[in-house]
């Protein structure tokens, strides 16, 4: 599936349901569903929310790819781009009550590879079907 979509978040469901229902006809097992349902919102809510700063005039790019034992999710924005390495680690106690780096960090360890592209605007992010990666 490749997909434009406008910074809506009703569009972010939207996308995000037909993804869920395409992996649940393939008889993905739902906690792997799961993970993959919540990585990829994370992501799509990461590119609206930080990297087109909710403006409605920019689109987010999605490209998903179902294999027969993954599933590979791309997801990019027209923001300006990040340094991922310098997200700070959410679950450090000087780090608690400070708001952003949560989604990069659920897509961290939802997902099984993540690698970023073109300045951070781009994610690229892949989840195997088989249960050893649970």
């Amino acid at each position: 599936m490749k997909v434009l979509i406008e910074n809506d978040s009703r569009r972010l469901k939207q996308v995000s349901r037909e993804l869920i229902e395409h992996l649940k006809a393939k008889g993905v097992h739902e906690d792997i569903v799961f993970d993959i349902h919540v990585g990829f919102e994370e992501a799509l809510r990461n590119a609206m929310v930080h990297g087109n700063r909710n403006d409605p005039s920019k689109s987010v790019r999605v490209e998903t790819k179902i294999e027969d034992n993954a599933v590979v999710i791309s997801v990019e924005d027209e923001g300006e781009g990040f340094d991922p390495s310098v997200v700070p680690d959410p679950t450090l106690e000087e780090n608690l009550l400070k708001e952003g780096g949560r989604g990069v960090y659920l897509m961290n360890h939802l997902m099984d590879e993540i690698r970023y592209e073109n300045g951070g605007r781009k994610v690229i992010m892949t989840k195997y079907f088989d249960r050893k990666h649970l």
